[in-house]
């Protein structure tokens, strides 16, 4: 009888910081056409328990992989988001593009606060740009801040400073720097004015340097006369993340034909390849190192507002005294945004001198907005009947 075993290739946890136990069970997780081909060829299952997807190699009686895994082996999966109310308690633009789609990948050498990350790193602080309540920054000791206030090059605000900054934790989360724009192998370009010709080139992931500088496409397409757009082919190249530039106008685009039937949440690429480090799933005598990687989503902070039955005033004290409120006629809300989890919060509120512990705390199922010292916010409204 022949013994058929499988060994862990690699893991993928999806984490969430709303969670109390920050398990995040809001994706359905499936292989591309082409990784369904690949994982045949090579004696490979990729399949989803919970929050974490786990890929098997078959291997023999040395623990090593049937089937060599070559350089440069690539395993695409697509996230396919199943709760509506996902990005009401996700730090994410909500609504980030029906074009656009984030892109996760172990090429990206993200290793923080002892998780292997699949996201590109948050950026340092850059007093040159402008940030909105809820952008995200990094400082010297890769601790993540959250913006609490705007600033900008002209009024410029630093980490170091309480009043706009909220210290996070030490971990890295999705962000902005991981959205890329969708586009298929045979697009329309748009220019914002008629343009003459299309200096266009386009590189991709080069393995030597670990970055996105082997050139793909390099050409001028001269118009007979000047244009507003153009058919723009780029079909033969590969299915991947891009840089392309067409008149000095860069962006960074995900090209995948494949997706146009349905768009993703987001795309995962997993390597296997020498270098970078993050991309090695075997060792040097090819038996399987079986990594563990991570997406962290951070939960959205809004404004709490307390809304108090008519005719009723109050107060309302966070007894760690990390969140402080002010207090109007009919309502309390907090200074700050505060960030929703599914963990209870303790507060206490006054109400005509009595006093009332635990409260209700904000729930992501509503979202409003709230204006306060020139910023928007989302805002969370909790009705109390005391």
């Amino acid at each position: 009888m022949i013994a058929i075993d499988f060994e862990n290739l690699f893991t993928i946890e999806i984490l969430h910081k709303f969670f109390a136990d920050n398990v995040c069970n809001d994706f359905v997780v499936t292989s591309s056409a082409a990784t369904d081909a690949v994982a045949g060829g090579h004696k490979l299952i990729v399949k989803q328990a919970g929050n974490k997807v786990f890929a098997a190699a078959q291997v023999d009686a040395n623990k090593t992989p049937f089937v060599t895994l070559e350089e440069g082996m690539q395993l695409t999966m697509y996230m396919w988001l199943s709760n509506s109310l996902f990005y009401n308690y996700t730090n994410l633009n909500i609504g980030s593009g029906t074009s656009t789609v984030y892109y996760f990948t172990n090429r990206n050498v993200n290793q923080t606060n002892g998780k292997s990350l699949l996201t590109e790193k948050i950026p340092g602080y850059n007093s040159a740009n402008t940030y909105r309540p809820g952008d995200l920054a990094v400082n010297g000791f890769d601790v993540t801040f959250r913006a609490i206030r705007s600033s900008n090059s002209a009024n410029q605000h630093g980490l170091s400073e309480a009043d706009y900054w909220a210290d996070v934790d030490d971990n890295d989360y999705v962000s902005n720097v991981d959205v890329l724009q969708w586009l298929p192998s045979l697009a329309t370009y748009n220019f914002s004015t008629s343009q003459p010709n299309a200096n266009i080139t386009l590189t991709g992931y080069n393995a030597p340097t670990n970055d996105y500088t082997k050139s793909f496409i390099s050409k001028t397409i001269m118009f007979p006369a000047p244009v507003l757009s153009f058919p723009l082919d780029l079909s033969g190249v590969p299915s991947g993340k891009y840089s392309l530039t067409v008149n000095g106008i860069q962006q960074w685009i995900y090209l995948n034909d494949e997706l146009s039937g349905g768009r993703p949440f987001a795309v995962i690429d997993i390597f296997n390849q020498a270098n970078p480090p993050t991309c090695n799933l075997l060792d040097g005598a090819g038996a399987l190192l079986s990594p563990l990687y991570s997406i962290y989503f951070l939960n959205r902070a809004t404004i709490w507002k307390y809304i108090l039955p008519l005719g009723k005033t109050g107060s309302i004290n966070d007894t760690a005294s990390v969140y402080h409120f002010t207090g109007a006629a009919n309502q309390v809300n907090s200074l700050t945004p505060i960030p929703l989890t599914n963990k209870p919060l303790n507060f206490k509120v006054t109400v005509n001198t009595h006093a009332y512990t635990p409260i209700a705390c904000a729930n992501p199922q509503r979202l409003t907005s709230f204006t306060q010292a020139g910023d928007t916010y989302p805002c969370s409204e909790i009705f109390l009947n005391y």
